[in-house]
């Protein structure tokens, strides 16, 4: 009676179990090494090292929420380590002579994790959806039209030429139109795609928990389960990572070279197409003075911020983008090399010839993200600025994304990611980008015309130039300060088949892995 009562009770548990997957909500569940499953196919727990935010992939810019959706979603192009569009909802496309019409045919097998079918009518009501938050705005701000021709064929017609529309796409998951009106127009705490992985539990402040999309139409991902766990201390999570309870990070320089050696892991070095950046609000005084963002700027010593927070691994930058983006030309530019003394002058020429003290003058603390190398960038600049006679404190945020797109901070240092086009940092720089990646809440017309202006220029050579008279005037505004360009360390446990790509908002697929 005993035996068949504990089968009951296991064969009860093993039926709970089971439902936990599909489109769902904000539900709490252990850690995946709590689960029972086939040694041959254990779960793998991935560090991320920021909170999560949000599950509407359209209200959010963090890098966190990315990993999120780059499992669950899909997108209509999705970009390879070379920075060129590949079919991925779209099997196929034709642009006009015009470069304004951009006619799409979907895949036939697309199914959301709901049941419901990909039709061109989602990629239509996607667009529609995104439009009502800012956060997207840069990729979808060129976007005069969607239309569905029929079930699996869409048109969209921007309003100016975008020589990166189609990368673009990949920031736009496609969402079921079904499924938001379900959950009345709300997918905060809700996902529902046609990607690998479907959400299983959701806490933002610790983990989120996934499981396969058996139905996947390129066929199931090896792994049947991930944890997606955030760590506030990046050193713990390498104790982790050392210990086997984490299989896959993002491993700060400074903790780098002790695993280099490590057999019981695989290492990979990428260049994620990233700049550190000091990001300082022009809207907020004394920021509003471009002499004293310029005095910073020539306070900063990017060579010890990256000896130091960084290990060695970075270069100087000069702009949020480097040569390795096309249009990209420092030929002539403005330079704001260290210079100490040149910072006084122009603090001296801003009415403070015996320096500043901003957070007892103007409120201000310099906002900096505890745990990561971020937070000794902090350090090093505050140390930077007390040479030339400015006072500051530092203050933790564990909002850093949400601080800067809502423009709540004065200022703060962060990262942005550029792409192997110029255009792209229209949204770092123009008023598309306020309330995403514009951290500086810069609003110069001047701006917004170049960018337009090389957009819809068809020369090569004349694009470039067009750029290069951007740029010039860019590092002269100094909207904010360009720190290094970073190079990103991955390990993951030997017993893991993994792969890490060149981008920080899509480094890594867990599709693309399995278990040795």
């Amino acid at each position: 009676m005993k035996n068949k009562k504990f089968l009951a009770m296991l064969l009860s548990l093993v039926m709970i179990m089971s439902v936990l997957s599909g489109c769902s909500g904000a539900t709490t569940g252990g850690s995946v090494a709590d689960s029972v499953t086939d040694p041959a196919n254990r779960p793998v727990v991935v560090y991320v090292a920021d909170i999560f935010n949000t599950l509407n992939p359209f209200d959010t810019g963090a890098f966190s929420d990315s990993y999120v959706f780059n499992q669950v979603y899909e997108t209509l192009a999705k970009v390879d380590d070379q920075g060129n569009p590949q079919p991925y909802l779209a099997e196929s496309w034709e642009i006009s002579d015009d470069a304004l019409t951009y006619t799409l045919q979907l895949v036939k097998d697309a199914k959301f994790q709901n049941g419901e079918t990909l039709k061109a009518s989602d990629v239509v009501f996607t667009y529609e959806y995104a439009k009502q938050f800012a956060a997207k705005n840069a990729y979808y701000a060129m976007v005069k039209s969607v239309e569905a021709l029929d079930d699996y064929t869409v048109k969209i017609t921007l309003d100016k030429p975008t020589p990166l529309f189609l990368s673009h796409t990949q920031q736009l998951p496609i969402v079921n139109e079904k499924f938001v009106k379900e959950n009345n127009n709300d997918i905060s705490k809700v996902a529902c795609g046609t990607g690998a992985y479907t959400i299983v539990s959701y806490d933002p402040a610790v983990k989120v928990m996934l499981t396969r999309n058996d139905d996947y139409r390129l066929g199931a991902a090896s792994i049947k389960d991930v944890e997606l766990r955030y760590v506030s201390d990046a050193s713990s999570a390498v104790v982790s990572l050392e210990s086997g309870e984490i299989n896959f990070m993002s491993v700060p320089p400074v903790m780098a070279t002790t695993l280099e050696d490590n057999a019981n892991f695989t290492s990979q070095k990428t260049l994620p197409l990233y700049t550190a950046v000091i990001a300082m609000n022009t809207k907020v005084k004394p920021f509003d003075n471009k002499v004293i963002r310029q005095a910073f700027s020539y306070a900063c010593d990017k060579q010890s911020i990256i000896d130091i927070a960084y290990e060695g691994f970075g270069t100087v930058a000069r702009l949020q983008a480097y040569t390795n983006s096309f249009g990209v030309d420092f030929t002539g530019a403005p330079d704001f090399s260290y210079n100490p003394e040149k910072a006084k002058e122009l603090l001296a020429q801003a009415g403070y010839p015996d320096g500043l003290n901003l957070t007892k003058e103007f409120g201000i603390k310099l906002l900096t993200i505890p745990g990561t190398f971020h937070e000794k960038v902090g350090q090093v600049f505050q140390k930077n600025l007390a040479d030339i006679g400015v006072v500051v404190e530092l203050q933790n945020t564990q909002t850093p994304d949400e601080d800067v797109e809502s423009g709540n901070f004065a200022i703060m240092n962060q990262g942005a990611t550029y792409r192997s086009d110029f255009s792209y940092n229209e949204c770092n720089y123009g008023v598309i980008g306020i309330g995403g990646n514009n951290y500086s809440q810069m609003n110069e017309p001047y701006v917004d015309e170049m960018f337009a202006k090389g957009a819809a220029e068809t020369d090569p050579e004349a694009r470039k130039a067009i750029y290069k008279e951007l740029i010039n005037f860019l590092i002269d505004y100094c909207p904010g300060i360009p720190v290094f360009h970073k190079q990103e360390i991955y390990f993951w446990s030997s017993g893991l088949n993994a792969s890490a790509h060149d981008s920080g908002m899509f480094p890594f697929f867990v599709y693309e892995w399995s278990w040795k």
